[in-house]
């Protein structure tokens, strides 16, 4: 731990970038401390240990690339990484470059002053006053969790979660009467994985989202191999896409709004079985030209309907906004998982919910009963953390 005091930089948060700015600023010869409020590095993917929590970026991209002794060590199991592997890569991380003694754990910033007459920061935690020239605020956006004001939440008898707060524990839902209110990023990861367990699932859904499959897989020696060998080349061509990341499908120019069914047809048809978000880059003009948006949207609703047996449900879960205007989801079996018959989906998007009971939700006059509650509302994204 460093004891120069003001400190040069202090770094709020140990995920990614919190990692990632203590090494360079340490290596820059910058005095710098990170205050992170868990108790060890990950950030996001230390909160967030939901049933089903993976990336949904390929893990041969979703990791660094300022060290190439790191890239070519490291060994990643399965296409899409799963929250345990993600977590363990961090601390892999953490430990490669001794960052751990620069970082102050349990430690929540709860305010800051800046002296302009001394030009530094004053920093209050909950363990210390630390003075700094300069604060980097590494906070990510998927931390700060959204848990809106139900009516009655206290007087629930039964174990509440929430997917961006999961235990450290195994929660284990067998033999359990379990709801989730939310169908967005987190629950389309959770509830497939929780309706193996439980014996009945109910899903509440104010909005439906589009989802894609992921076609997750285990990692084949030859493609890690081929990414260790070219990681230089493929960093830079990453860094050459609008989003960031690399996919096998490349750039084009090729309009929706020329091609024909059968045409349009195939290409989604090969993306689709591929799985990823390459599927979205199809057709240059799937953001930009809404008669190409809504085609491809009636595309992935075609799946739905094909894929769920009951034409209700199917329905309910097919989105009629624009397609990939906000982020879309990456899926493993969910809407196969609407075909169990122990899973109900219950439609609140004109009422939502009444109300929380002492013994489960009441929704559209009806009340539920259930045995656990699992909170899949999502984040005070971007700016909660702050």
């Amino acid at each position: 731990m460093t004891d120069r005091n003001p400190l040069d930089v202090l770094v709020i948060g140990a995920g990614f970038a919190g990692l990632y700015a203590i090494h360079l600023l340490r290596e820059a010869g910058f005095s710098v401390l990170a205050a992170e409020r868990g108790s060890d590095v990950g950030g996001t993917w230390y909160w967030n240990r939901y049933p089903g929590a993976r990336c949904d970026v390929e893990s041969l991209q979703y990791s660094y690339s300022f060290d190439d002794e790191l890239q070519q060590e490291w060994e990643w199991t399965e296409r899409y990484a799963a929250q345990p592997e993600i977590l363990k890569y961090a601390g892999h991380v953490a430990d490669r470059f001794q960052l751990r003694p620069l970082i102050q754990f349990e430690t929540n910033v709860e305010s800051m002053r800046f002296d302009e007459k001394e030009e530094i920061w004053h920093v209050l935690t909950n363990v210390s006053t630390y003075r700094a020239r300069f604060v980097i605020a590494a906070t990510g956006c998927l931390s700060t969790t959204n848990l809106p004001d139900f009516l009655g939440l206290d007087e629930f008898e039964g174990d509440t979660y929430h997917t961006g707060r999961w235990p450290h524990e195994d929660v284990n839902f067998s033999g359990q009467r379990v709801g989730i209110i939310g169908t967005g990023s987190s629950a389309v990861q959770a509830i497939p994985v929780i309706a193996k367990e439980a014996k009945a699932l109910t899903i509440f859904q104010r909005t439906p989202n589009y989802s894609i499959p992921a076609h997750n897989q285990p990692l084949d020696v030859e493609s890690q191999q081929y990414a260790k060998d070219h990681y230089p080349e493929l960093r830079e061509a990453a860094q050459k896409e609008r989003s960031g990341i690399l996919s096998i499908f490349p750039p084009n120019e090729d309009l929706a709004q020329e091609a024909n069914d059968e045409e349009f047809r195939s290409r989604m048809d090969e993306r689709w079985a591929y799985g990823g978000f390459g599927f979205y880059r199809a057709y240059a003009d799937i953001l930009i030209d809404p008669n190409s948006n809504e085609r491809v949207a009636e595309y992935v609703r075609s799946h739905i309907a094909a894929t769920v047996t009951d034409p209700a449900t199917a329905a309910l879960l097919s989105p009629d906004n624009t397609i990939a205007c906000k982020r879309p989801c990456l899926d493993t079996q969910y809407y196969e998982t609407f075909n169990k018959d122990h899973v109900t989906l219950v439609d609140i998007s004109t009422t939502g919910i009444e109300r929380i009971t002492r013994d489960g939700v009441s929704a559209n006059g009806t009340v539920f009963k259930f045995d656990a509650l699992v909170f899949a509302t999502g984040f005070d994204a971007m700016t909660g953390s702050l």
